[in-house]
C-alpha cells in the first residue's frame, strides 16, 4: 500500500517521508490544488494521509471563509474517487475543536462533544464531520502542538530569541501535550503499517508525545539541551501575560489509540536534543 501524503512543504510532511522511506514503503507528497490531476493508477491502493489543514491551521489563525469552502469543496471531489476505489483516508486534526487549552487536568476523549472555541477549532471540527459523514474509510487523528525545526516554529522561536540575548518571557499555566512531528510521523507510519494488513481505518484517535508541559516548562528544558551548542543563553522568565503554546489546544486522552493498534506515548524529550542540535548548528553557518 503506497501513500499520499496531502501537505504543504514543511516539517511534519518531511518527517513523513523520511518515516515511510526508513519503514521501506513507498510515498508521494503533493499540495491539495494538485489532487485533482492525481491519476487512477496512483490512487488504486494507495492510502491517503490528509495533514493539509492541521499544518495551515497549526500556524495560521484560520482560513478565510471563501478559501475554507473552495478546499472543502477539492476534498469532497476527491474523497468521492476515494470511495470508488476503495482508499483508506487518515484526517489529521487537533485538539482545538475541544476549545482552548484551560481544562485543567481534564483530558478530553475521542468521542466526547465538539466545543471548540475559536476560528480554527471549528473550522478542524466541520471537517472532521464532514469527512466522516462522507465515507466509511476513514479515520480522524488528533494531536497537540507539533514541535519541528523549521523556521517559524515555536522551538526555533525560543531558540532565535535566547540565542538573541533577549528574555524569554512565556507562561506557566497553560498545559498542553507538546509533539514533535517525527513521533507522530512514528504513529502515522504505524498505523498506515496495520491498515495496510487489514486493521480498520475508521473513527477517531488521539496521539500526543508524553509530557504534560506548558509553553515555560517546554523552554526551559529547550534551553538546557542548547546550552551545550550555543553560549551563552538568554534568561527566561514567567510572564502569564505572555504567549503560550501555538496552537493552544488542551490536552487529550490518548488510551485508544494504545488499547486499538498498540501504539505507545513517546516522551517529547526524547526527540529534543537531535532537534535542537539541527536549530544550533543550521544558526551557525
Amino acid at each position: 500500500m503506497n501513500v499520499i501524503v496531502i501537505s504543504p512543504p514543511g516539517g511534519l510532511s518531511a518527517a513523513l517521508q523520511s518515516q515511510f522511506s526508513s519503514r521501506g514503503r513507498a510515498s508521494i507528497s503533493m499540495v491539495i490544488d494538485e489532487l485533482a490531476g492525481l491519476g487512477d493508477e496512483l490512487l488504486r491502493g494507495a492510502m491517503i494521509v490528509d495533514a493539509d489543514a492541521l499544518c495551515f491551521l497549526q500556524r495560521n489563525t484560520a482560513y478565510s471563509d471563501k478559501e475554507y469552502q473552495r478546499l472543502l469543496a477539492l476534498r469532497q471531489a476527491f474523497w468521492a474517487r476515494c470511495r470508488r476505489f476503495d482508499v483508506p483516508i487518515i484526517l489529521l486534526s487537533d485538539g482545538r475543536v475541544f476549545g482552548a487549552g484551560d481544562s485543567g487536568d481534564a483530558e478530553s476523549l475521542e468521542l466526547d462533544a465538539l466545543a471548540p472555541s475559536c476560528i480554527a477549532g471549528r473550522q478542524l471540527a466541520a471537517l472532521e464531520q464532514s469527512i466522516l459523514a462522507q465515507s466509511e474509510q476513514v479515520m480522524v487523528l488528533r494531536t497537540g502542538p507539533l514541535v519541528s525545526v523549521q523556521a517559524g516554529s515555536f522551538l526555533g522561536d525560543c531558540l532565535a530569541t535566547m540565542r538573541g540575548g533577549e528574555v524569554l518571557r512565556l507562561n506557566d499555566t497553560r498545559i498542553s501535550y507538546p509533539t514533535p512531528v517525527s513521533d507522530l510521523a512514528r504513529v502515522i507510519s504505524g498505523l498506515v503499517d496495520q491498515i495496510s494488513c487489514g486493521a480498520s481505518c475508521r473513527g477517531v484517535y488521539h496521539y500526543c508525545s508524553s509530557g504534560a508541559a506548558s509553553a515555560y516548562e517546554f523552554a526551559e528544558v529547550a534551553c538546557a539541551f542548547a546550552s551545550q551548542f550555543v553560549a551563552p543563553m538568554a534568561d527566561l522568565a514567567v510572564d502569564d501575560d505572555s504567549p503560550g503554546w501555538c496552537p493552544d489546544a488542551p490536552v487529550i486522552s490518548c488510551e485508544r489509540i494504545l488499547q486499538d493498534f498498540g501504539i505507545k506515548r513517546l516522551p517529547w524529550r526524547a526527540y529534543l536534543p537531535r532537534m535542537i542540535k539541527t536549530v544550533c548548528e543550521e544558526a551557525s553557518k
